[in-house]
């Protein structure tokens, strides 16, 4: 038996018609999906993060004789102060004062260009006295009459160096910082003046002021 034609186009459109109705128009791209990803920050935008300090780097040797333990100690009692000073610090980012010696002077930077222990405060002191503070990428700098200055670093622990310093001449000492037991711990260790200028350019200056 043959089916009308009418019969036919009346099925074929109604066919049409179900498929209009349940065909979804496509959805729109996810914005997320076809978003661009920031560009990277160059070095040049954001230097790379300072290395913790090497545990070797730590590692304490024992004078071996009875005169080499008295010229550490009496290189810590000129260093250190007997009287301990507490300072709140903290961190101005709209400077970055490089200055020259001073006529006469020598110009000491000390550096701490880590942010491992960032909050733990490095105090420096220079033959008994403190002289100031630094944070994470921190620094500062002295004015320092020529001769030999012994300095004393403390965090955790206490460092110390003698310095001798010469008019006219700049200075790099950086603050190293490694993990300690309750806090940071620090080593005091000159650098080259390449390497000191590198660590000072990603260093801001440091501000602090004594605790009453």
């Amino acid at each position: 038996m043959r089916m009308p034609l009418i019969l036919i186009g009346a099925l074929a459109l109604g066919g049409s018609a179900l498929w209009a109705q349940e065909a979804k128009p496509a959805a729109p791209p996810d914005d997320k999906s076809t978003a661009q990803a920031p560009p990277a920050k160059t070095p040049d935008q954001e230097p790379a993060e300072e290395p913790e300090a090497k545990e070797e780097e730590f590692k304490e040797e024992e004078p071996a004789t009875p005169a080499a333990k008295m010229k550490k100690d009496e290189l810590e009692k000129r260093a250190c102060p007997a009287v301990d000073v507490k300072f709140t610090a903290d961190t101005d980012k709209t400077t970055h004062p490089t200055p020259a010696p001073e006529n006469g002077k020598g110009l000491v930077y000390i550096v701490r260009p880590t942010m491992y222990g960032n909050k733990i405060q490095t105090k420096l002191a220079v033959n008994g006295k403190w002289v100031g503070v630094n944070r994470g990428h921190n620094y500062f700098f002295l004015q320092m009459d020529p001769g030999e200055h012994y300095l004393c670093s403390k965090a955790e622990n206490r460092s110390v160096m003698a310095l001798k310093v010469e008019a006219g001449k700049t200075y790099y000492v950086e603050q190293k910082i490694k993990t300690g037991m309750m806090k940071a711990r620090n080593k005091l260790a000159v650098l080259t003046d390449a390497e000191g200028q590198k660590k000072l350019a990603k260093s801001h200056p440091s501000s602090w002021a004594e605790k009453k």
